[in-house]
């Protein structure tokens, strides 16, 4: 089968997990013998091959170069907002594109700068189409469905610029043969909201690729370790921003008692500088900057909890798969998939969005006990067999056949 796989963004151009996940699938799909290419944007246009998988990179139409937004003139941003709703200036590129390869399906998944507008070539050309959900963007510009106006929280009455980009993706979105989202919350979010009402749909996970053995054997270093290590000590990963409860999760760590407990904070973002400050509050907090994926191991295997405090809607939260990988319990937020991911009591907690008392008493759970770390963290491991890389194939397989 010929898969032409579209997105916004790929390696080394990652940006978040829908990258990883947009590789690890085409990885996947490629050593299963399928003749798959990707289509991405970039600066410039370039053909490249990485990791056994061939990748085109365009630049899209009316694209600007220069890289802080403040310094792009108005009509230039205003023209800008418009071609990310529907980028006609792209069809002929992307339809020679399709051509070129001619594909026995395609699955696009983030369309910022590329837009809908492929869904409705593929639809005139007859293939298949396959859309992947990774974010909001088809009912929010800024992803998130929440932004400044509305002090972080969710937007509940979308401005006229915004409700102008949800209707119409609404709208282009019958172009779309079958639908697939990485939990059933995201999924809901966007058909409850009168999205891809023609379209098959189906909740397809994220997965992570890892080896069980190794998995097991840092299971047992812990193991063996619990009573040894000093205190218990908490780590987050990944953007410091007010959407990924960053301020929620340091007060709460704050207001532990307990001075032998440590907690970790791995990432980059608009409150590093507020993250760095805390550090010099508390000696407890200590920031390690943004790690790579070898150091990331580093840090989890050195760490025993993960903490995953996001205020938005998740759509799957990756990062708890990590954990996994790394035989740790999570305490999570109940914002979003992450109750899909996290077995409350079982593989760490959920607890409410912006509680401090509850996420206190939660990390307090287990510097009271460190041995609840190894029974969680080993129900943790159990549930890796549900993201294999294998099993998210075979059900793209089913789909993209139809």
């Amino acid at each position: 089968m010929r898969v032409l796989i579209i997105n916004s963004f790929y390696a080394p151009d990652i940006r978040g997990g829908a990258e990883y996940s947009v590789k690890k699938l085409a990885e996947g799909l490629q050593s299963r013998g399928h003749t798959v290419r990707v289509l991405c944007t970039g600066d410039f246009d370039k053909e490249e091959t990485i990791d056994g998988v061939e990748i085109v990179r365009f630049r899209p139409y009316g694209a600007h170069k220069k890289k802080n937004i403040h310094d792009v003139p108005r009509w230039r941003r205003l023209l800008g907002h418009i071609l990310d709703i529907w980028n006609i200036g792209n069809w002929k590129r992307l339809s020679q594109e399709i051509d070129r390869f001619a594909p026995d399906v395609i699955n696009t998944n983030n369309l910022y700068g590329i837009t809908p507008v492929v869904w409705k070539i593929a639809k005139q050309k007859k293939i298949r189409l396959v859309h992947t959900i990774r974010d909001y963007y088809l009912m929010c510009p800024l992803v998130a469905m929440s932004c400044k106006k509305t002090n972080g929280e969710k937007c509940v009455h979308p401005g006229y610029g915004c409700q102008l980009h949800r209707n119409l993706n609404r709208i282009h979105s019958k172009y779309v043969d079958c639908v697939t989202a990485p939990s059933a919350l995201t999924l809901n979010v966007l058909v409850d909201d009168g999205f891809f009402k023609n379209s098959e749909k189906k909740v397809i996970a994220n997965a992570t690729d890892f080896d069980i053995d190794l998995v097991k054997k840092i299971l047992s270093v812990r193991v063996a370790e619990v009573d040894k290590r000093k205190g218990v000590s908490f780590v987050y990963l990944g953007t410091l921003s007010e959407q990924k409860g960053i301020r929620w999760m340091i007060d709460s760590f704050k207001a532990i008692e307990n001075k032998t407990c440590k907690l970790y904070i791995a990432g980059k973002g608009d409150l590093q500088d507020y993250v760095i400050d805390e550090t010099k509050i508390d000696n407890r907090i200590e920031f390690v900057g943004f790690l790579n994926e070898q150091q990331v191991s580093q840090l989890l295997q050195r760490a025993d909890v993960l903490l995953c405090p996001s205020l938005w809607e998740e759509p799957f939260g990756r990062v708890v798969l990590d954990a996994y990988k790394n035989a740790m319990p999570v305490i999570c937020s109940n914002m979003g998939a992450l109750p899909e991911l996290v077995e409350d009591g079982q593989t760490g907690f959920v607890v409410e969005a912006r509680n401090l008392e509850q996420f206190k008493d939660r990390m307090t759970y287990y510097i009271e006990d460190k041995k609840r770390i190894i029974q969680q963290a080993e129900n943790g491991v159990n549930q890796l067999e549900k993201y294999t890389i294998e099993h998210q194939i075979d059900e793209f397989e089913i789909i993209y056949k139809g």
